[in-house]
């Protein structure tokens, strides 16, 4: 597809602003006195609006801007079930356990969701496990994004797929390295106001150019019945496994640690609590407007050869090369955004989570700024050489992360922080057992959704069962520390 040099240029220089933002978080933060609590949580300091786009961005990203559109445009108008949890993931995110673990993170010097649970279960093993398992399901994530910057890349400078897979591996872990988390927070800023604006505005011109809602229906019911219809094409969305998913994007993402650190950064309650409904309302809209663009791409283009392309592809078709080369932006900053934050949350998991907090001896705050950015750079190369095949859903490997990352963190997080009997034993099985379980259902022969059931859902129930078991038969924590905790 031939792309206009203008749309190109736009899009080039959006990027450039990104960059000299990124700058500016530097300065900031280059003379901070604690170069850790700088990097990872901007010093404590963000407010509602910053809290609530970084957390929107890191959450939506690439898998919205990409794959959700290609699974909206390939399955139909059942897969709104599948995004429907994102309504209220602020509300469950933010207001649920948003406050306790916000200030617990903060009195006890928290700067990553491994230092949570060492700091709530007293258990440095609980760290290392917690670490290891962001490792395994965070460089998943982090491939989903590559994937999906790939493609845009692909679409809009007809590059090959390895040439711009590299380009944007070089590009993100010097763009990361240079912002921390407070250049992913200032840029989140500019990025989400920009996704939100262009979600609708696509929507608008996309189901003007299929001529409403009605023509989208009759030009699907053509295509294939079963667009219109539960359970979808190929018995795609069943009702037990559109339950469980909304289950996971509603609730489930408390437990991303790319996400849930994200109140480690707020500077207060209120904050904390403007950012809840904030959160909501942005994804919110986002969803439904990206759905609706996605239905009628379906009717005006019945086939295409990499669904992934979808969103591009009707970006550079019909918003026209000025509008184009704005909307464009979007979808690849955020996925930007989310990879700084997954690599970030990556590299801390192996410097502090693992190399410090296994270390006989202390480490002084120059080496830890050299590893970082030395890591940095090592999980750039590592994800460009898993992402160089990548699946046939971009969204396939996103939900695979996403349970991944709920098996193993949900219980821990929930009953650690909302019932006075989960001790440090109990908490370190459930970890483990939710892990193993999610994984196992993925790799041995049996079905994923097993009786139709998202397999987080029966990780969950094994986790949950784990904990309550083993933490009625192993020690309790003290008195004094619960009677703290749960005040």
């Amino acid at each position: 597809m031939e792309v206009a040099m203008i749309t190109k240029v736009l899009f080039f220089a959006y990027f450039i602003v990104l960059i000299c933002i990124s700058i500016l978080a530097y300065m900031k933060r280059k003379n901070a006195k604690n170069f850790q609590e700088e990097y990872y949580v901007g010093g404590r300091s963000f407010g509602p609006w910053l809290v609530a786009f970084v957390w929107a961005t890191s959450w939506t990203s690439g898998g919205t801007f990409i794959g959700t559109p290609s699974v909206y445009y390939s399955y139909g108008w059942t897969t709104i079930l599948w995004q429907a949890g994102a309504a209220i993931l602020g509300i469950c995110g933010m207001l649920m356990i948003g406050r306790r673990i916000s200030r617990f993170a903060a009195t006890h010097n928290c700067l990553t969701l491994p230092d949570l649970f060492v700091e709530r279960f007293q258990s440095r093993t609980m760290g290392v496990v917690a670490a290891l398992s962001i490792i395994v399901f965070g460089v998943a994530y982090i491939v989903s994004q590559y994937t999906a910057a790939t493609r845009i890349i692909e679409t809009f400078f007809g590059f090959d797929y390895t040439t711009a897979l590299i380009l944007f591996a070089a590009v993100t872990a010097i763009y990361t390295i240079i912002g921390g988390i407070r250049g992913v927070a200032y840029n989140a800023l500019v990025q989400g106001v920009i996704m939100l604006g262009g979600s609708v505005i696509i929507a608008v011109i996309m189901v003007r150019e299929a001529g409403g809602l009605a023509a989208i229906t009759q030009a699907q019911l053509e295509i294939d019945p079963m667009l219109l219809v539960p359970p979808g094409p190929d018995n795609y969305l069943p009702l037990a496994t559109g339950f469980s998913t909304f289950f996971t994007l509603g609730v489930a993402v408390m437990a991303q640690p790319h996400v849930i650190t994200r109140v480690f950064s707020v500077k207060d309650v209120k904050s904390l609590k403007r950012a809840g409904a904030l959160i909501s309302i942005i994804c919110m809209i986002w969803f439904f407007a990206l759905f609706l663009s996605a239905q009628a791409a379906r009717a005006l283009i019945p086939s295409i050869e990499v669904s992934d392309q979808i969103f591009p592809t009707i970006v550079l078709t019909y918003c026209g090369k000025y509008l184009a080369g704005i909307l464009m932006c979007a979808p690849f900053a955020a996925v930007m955004s989310t990879v700084s934050s997954l690599t970030m949350v990556c590299s801390s998991a192996l410097i502090k989570d693992i190399y410090q907090r296994t270390s006989k001896e202390e480490v002084s705050p120059d080496k830890i700024k050299k590893i970082t950015y030395g890591v940095t750079l090592v999980l750039a190369a590592v994800v460009v050489v898993l992402s160089l095949n990548p699946p046939a859903f971009l969204q396939d490997i996103v939900m695979f992360a996403i349970n991944g990352f709920a098996a193993s963190f949900t219980i821990p997080i929930v009953f650690g922080f909302f019932w006075k009997g989960a001790t440090p034993t109990g908490g370190l099985v459930s970890m483990v057992s939710g892990f193993l379980v999610l994984i196992g259902l993925y790799v041995l022969p049996v079905p994923t959704n097993l009786l139709g059931f998202n397999p987080l859902i029966w990780a969950l129930v094994i986790s949950s069962i784990v904990m309550v078991v083993v933490s009625r038969y192993t020690k309790k924590q003290k008195d004094v520390f619960l009677a703290e905790l749960f005040q």
